[in-house]
């Protein structure tokens, strides 16, 4: 059953009312120094609390993640998951079952509970960013009222939302359209002066064979793509506004040519899917494309980790089947609360959070390794560091294929090989935004190694539509020019899509893997929830660990930690936390890591 109280537990109208007649009880002050209601406290990030009782009427940006998701009892739930599958976008659904997704739908698939939503607009609450993976909305409110939202029954924590500094592309200049260059190779297409950094992945045979990534929809979140649709290189893509979400403005175009920073998405689409042929031609041509707008260049905005999470459930939605991602995180803007190298570990940001999500439900994410080789800070950026195997970290090498020394080092804090891959970052062109039609321009940057990989990836697809992404991750690093010695700068290397393309199909791999010999949802109250660890013989002696993470990541119990010995081995959970405390009901996730490799199983714990 849902932990609202049981005047709650009526049809959705009346629960939106008595939702707000709860909220409107509860508008109290709590002024400089006073004392926080024990109940409101323990729901409130240690910042909020500060913020509350020191700057009461400071503006603050903050999550309000919910306890449930209206769910009234098992049969509802079971109704509800059953709902969401039947809405499932074919695209979406087809990606999936490709990947093997299983269950098909769960509970982060389902929305945030419109009576939740209803009640907070009841009192002049305008959520501007909501989360259904991570059951929350972010608001703007003053810090005095946080306690009072704190008091709601259906509110589980208020957090604080995080702004973190991306990480910036080299300087580049600007240059006219240059004649055409030509590579060693010679193939059926002119490319014009992408010849090069294509031809460094082998990949201009793959288009000879037919493979340009037709029938594959990728969608880049970036920062805006002005021109997009008047620049020779790409105004022949069919983009409908449906396939187009400017997240920060909340608007159907990515596009304001008043706005100078609206630019980068522009660089980067035009190296994946540049079509003018003997002209400019990118990685993937004949691919499909969604255009999220989540990233503002001239200031960094706590909304912008929001506006993320939002495009990649978004491009979830879609069907997409990658998420080309250009835009890297490192620490807070102004130090607040900074991440250090030790949270890159592929399980702390929420950036790196949800993209993990997104992998989970059968999306190839490609993602920038950062441009941070020369800074104090020279590791990889989030998302980046995602621990999961359909997750790329891209680094950049130069046209001998040497590291760019922007490139940001891995490996992730918890040892493993990052970046994944890397290709051509030095000297790439692009398109301009500049107006002009026909004026490329020189560039350089992780971001732009990325669509190369992105581009790559889209091509096997169309090409193996039967693999799901970490078949097509493991045929890309199995043909890279470090497979056999992989390092911190460019990882497995630069990959040969041609040889990738003529990997047999894989053979199906031993995999950790963790399975719930109990019911899944769990009744937490009943008895403890059973569970299987299943360990490939290459990992037999390794260390290793299963921990209880709740739905916003947070540790709730460590259920073992040890050497592992070969076999299946049994693990219980009797629905406790760390201090013995028995947990809410909601989503938890079982986690198991083991000598580098990861598994997660996500349980609905009911009580």
């Amino acid at each position: 059953m849902s932990r609202l109280s049981s005047s709650l537990l009526r049809p959705p109208s009346t629960r939106s009312l008595a939702l707000t007649l709860v909220l409107t009880a509860t508008v109290a002050s709590y002024g400089r120094g006073a004392d926080l209601p024990p109940a409101a406290a323990a729901k409130l990030a240690p910042r909020l609390v500060a913020a509350a009782l020191d700057a009461p009427d400071d503006t603050v940006s903050a999550w309000i993640e919910f306890a449930d998701k209206g769910e009234q009892g098992p049969g509802d739930l079971a109704r509800r998951l059953s709902a969401a599958q039947i809405d499932l976008a074919p695209r979406a659904r087809a990606r999936r079952l490709r990947a093997h997704v299983r269950p098909l739908v769960d509970y982060l698939d389902l929305p945030v509970a419109p009576a939740y939503l209803a009640a907070l607009s009841a009192q002049g609450l305008r959520p501007y960013g909501a989360s259904r993976w991570f059951n929350r909305v972010a608001v703007r409110v003053p810090a005095r009222r946080l306690v009072d939202l704190a008091a709601l029954p259906f509110v589980g924590r208020l957090a604080p939302v995080e702004s973190m500094r991306r990480s910036a592309d080299p300087e580049t200049s600007a240059l006219p359209a240059a004649p055409p260059t030509r590579a060693a190779a010679i193939a059926a297409l002119d490319y014009g002066p992408m010849l090069g950094p294509l031809d460094q992945l082998h990949l201009p045979a793959v288009h000879d064979s037919g493979y340009g990534g037709a029938g594959t929809l990728v969608c880049v979140l970036d920062e805006g793509f002005n021109f997009f649709d008047k620049h020779e290189a790409l105004r022949d893509l069919v983009i409908p506004s449906e396939r187009q979400r400017d997240f920060y403005r909340g608007l159907t175009t990515v596009q304001d040519t008043t706005d100078p920073g609206m630019v980068h998405g522009t660089w980067v689409l035009g190296v994946l899917g540049g079509r003018k042929f003997g002209t400019y031609v990118g990685a993937a041509f004949d691919a499909e494309f969604a255009l999220g707008r989540t990233e503002v260049r001239n200031f960094e905005l706590p909304e912008e980790m929001v506006y993320w999470g939002m495009g990649a459930e978004w491009a979830d939605s879609l069907g997409a089947d990658i998420i080309s991602c250009s835009l890297g995180y490192t620490t807070f803007d102004n130090g607040v609360g900074s991440y250090t190298y030790q949270d890159m570990d592929g399980h702390t940001t929420i950036i790196t959070r949800a993209a993990e999500i997104a992998a989970s439900k059968g999306i190839l994410v490609v993602t920038a390794a950062g441009n941070e080789g020369t800074n104090v800070w020279h590791y990889l950026t989030a998302p980046s560091d995602a621990d999961g195997d359909s997750v790329i970290a891209v680094g950049a090498v130069d046209a001998s294929g040497f590291p760019a020394s922007f490139s940001s080092y891995g490996p992730s804090a918890d040892g493993r090989i990052k970046p994944d891959l890397a290709a051509r970052g030095v000297s790439v062109t692009t398109p301009t935004t500049s107006g002009d039609p026909t004026l490329y321009s020189v560039r350089s940057g992780t971001s732009f190694a990325t669509p190369l990989i992105a581009g790559v990836a889209a091509c096997l697809m169309q090409a193996r539509p039967q693999w799901a992404p970490r078949q097509v991750i493991a045929a890309l690093r199995g043909s890279a020019s470090q497979r056999g010695a992989p390092d911190v700068r460019v990882g497995y290397g630069i990959p040969d899509a041609l040889a990738a393309l003529a990997t047999p199909a894989p053979l199906p791999i031993a995999r950790l893997a963790l399975r719930s010999v109990s019911a899944n949802p769990a009744f937490l109250d009943l008895a403890p929830t059973r569970f299987e660890l299943q360990l490939p013989d290459r990992l037999c002696g390794r260390a290793g660990s299963i921990r209880v993470h709740d739905a916003l990541g947070r540790r709730v119990r460590e259920l073992w930690s040890g050497v592992l010995s070969c076999g299946a081995l049994p693990i219980v959970w009797d629905g406790r936390d760390d201090e013995s405390r028995a947990v809410p009901p909601g989503l938890y996730l079982v986690d198991v890591r083991v000598g580098g490799e990861h598994a997660t199983l996500r349980l609905v714990g009911l009580r």
